[in-house]
Parts: structure tokens; C-alpha cells; sequence
């Protein structure tokens, strides 16, 4: 990412400033993709006024933003209340400073949009960039509400597979319980780790996270097991262009309006086998 900084000397149309240093179309292109804020928020009218002495900046990215549009075969599950969906590698969650395009909650309400259905989508949960996998949304502010408690009183169980270089283990199953530190501030974190099964060079384990702190499983792993493969933050040898062994494939909780028992799993057929 590449971050520039404009700053307006007197009151000035957007357009104006960034004139002085991009091209109209580049202007254009980088306002529709939401790469360009100020004062702490994202802004898109060429024609907004900049007072004077303020900053405006730009997030370009380094490589072309593509908009996500949610494909009918990647929804999971759909009723009057939730939407869980499969979100593939490399597909942000939510919006990043960079844009606000290319991601899955953005996906999430132009398909509400184009259903009829009334509601603006905010996340429950998040699933890493590179990270694959099941989001669930709620699809009015009731069900969104009730799924955001169960995640808080961690009454969902949620599942992942995470694929390593071979560990040469028989069996392996441990509980970590490793506190991690993200921006100071430190968070109890504990993770359930068990061996599925290891072929040829490749070994299988079955996560189930009981806390949800950032990069916990990357970590945990990492640092307890052995690096995912794909993992160009926590492992070795790998880069942003590699795909990070690890996916969402399972939840079970009570649905948040009807109160009966939900199980969802997908999983793509490398990584199929006896993974509950």
C-alpha cells in the first residue's frame, strides 16, 4: 500500500487538490474505489470542499482492487433471518482503508439489495484476509443483534482445518492456552489443536478456537505446532501470493430466532475427511 498526503493550503474542491498531483482519471478511479479520506472518514464527491490546513490521504494499493459480488453457489445457508456464506482466499471481510469495494460485507448488501431485503449488514465475526472459509450475517437487526451475543458468550462452536508440512506424529491433540499481545494490549487466548490425519508430506488438524483473538490460530500454531502452509506472516519461505492452508468449515449454535440447534459445514474437497 502507498499512502500520499495532501494538504490544502486554502479552501478547495477535492477535485482541485489531487489535481495537483494525479490525472482526472486517476482521481475518479481511486474516489469510486474508496481509497481517499480525510478527517477519519472515506470520502467519494470530487466536488466536497477541503478546508484550509487539512489533510487529505490516499491508500493506493499496489495491486488492482476488483469489487466482490457474492456468487449464489457461495451461499451456504439462507433463511428469514441468516446468511452464511463461503469466503474465499484473498477476499477482505469488511472494508479496508483502501477500499471499500472489494470485500465480502460489501458483497453481503448488494444481495440483500437485489433481494428486497431492508437491511444494511454489519459483521458478526471476520475470517483473516487470507483465511477461507463460513461468515455468518444476519439479515435484520434482531438476529444480528442476538448472533453478536452468542459470539460474545461464546455459545457458537466454530471449527477450522489447518494444513501444515508433515509434523512426522503419530497423534497430536493439546489444549494451548498462550495469552497474545496485539497493539499492547494483552488477551487470554486458548485453542484446541488435534491431529486428523497426516498423508504423504501433508498433516491435517482439526482447530477449534475458544477465544477469538486476532491471528490466533496463526499463531498458536506457529509458535506450538508447525507454521500453516501459506502463511507469509507466521511462516517462513512463503509470500502474499501463496495460499494460506486454513479454513472455517463448521458451526453449531442456536439459531438466533427459532432457538433451534443449526450445523452448517462446507469444505473443499482437499481438505475433506472425518474433520468433527
Amino acid at each position: 500500500m502507498i499512502k500520499k498526503e495532501f494538504i490544502s493550503e486554502i479552501p478547495i474542491t477535492l477535485f482541485n487538490l489531487l489535481q495537483k498531483d494525479l490525472s482526472s482519471d486517476e482521481i475518479l478511479h481511486l474516489l469510486n474505489q474508496g481509497s481517499v479520506w480525510t478527517l477519519n472518514r472515506r470520502i467519494k464527491d470530487p466536488d466536497s470542499i477541503i478546508e484550509s490546513n487539512t489533510t487529505v490521504y490516499i491508500y493506493q494499493p499496489e495491486f488492482p482492487i476488483t469489487e466482490y459480488s457474492l456468487q449464489i453457489n457461495n451461499i451456504q445457508y439462507e433463511d428469514d433471518d441468516l446468511l452464511i456464506v463461503y469466503k474465499d482466499a484473498g477476499v477482505n471481510s469488511v472494508p479496508t482503508p483502501m477500499s471499500d469495494l472489494d470485500n465480502i460485507l460489501h458483497g453481503i448488501n448488494k444481495y440483500y439489495i437485489s433481494q428486497g431485503i431492508n437491511h444494511k449488514a454489519n459483521p458478526i465475526h471476520r475470517l483473516d484476509c487470507p483465511t477461507k472459509g463460513l461468515i455468518i450475517f444476519g439479515k435484520n437487526k434482531q438476529s444480528e443483534l442476538k448472533m453478536h451475543q452468542l459470539f460474545k458468550d461464546r455459545k457458537i462452536k466454530k471449527l477450522y482445518i489447518a494444513v501444515t508440512n508433515n509434523i512426522s506424529l503419530n497423534s497430536y491433540c493439546s489444549i494451548i492456552n498462550d495469552p497474545i499481545e496485539w497493539k499492547g494490549k494483552v488477551q487470554d487466548a486458548i485453542t484446541h489443536i488435534s491431529l486428523i490425519k497426516t498423508i504423504s508430506n501433508l498433516s491435517y488438524f482439526r482447530v477449534y478456537p475458544l477465544t477469538g483473538r486476532i491471528h490466533q490460530i496463526r499463531k498458536h500454531m506457529a509458535k506450538h505446532v508447525s507454521p500453516i502452509i501459506g502463511d507469509a506472516l507466521y511462516g517462513k519461505g512463503y509470500t502474499r501470493n501463496d495460499e494460506m492452508e486454513l479454513a472455517c468449515f463448521y458451526y453449531k449454535f442456536k439459531h438466533p430466532i427459532t432457538n433451534k440447534t443449526l450445523e452448517i459445514q462446507y469444505l473443499e474437497e482437499k481438505f475433506r475427511c472425518d474433520s468433527k
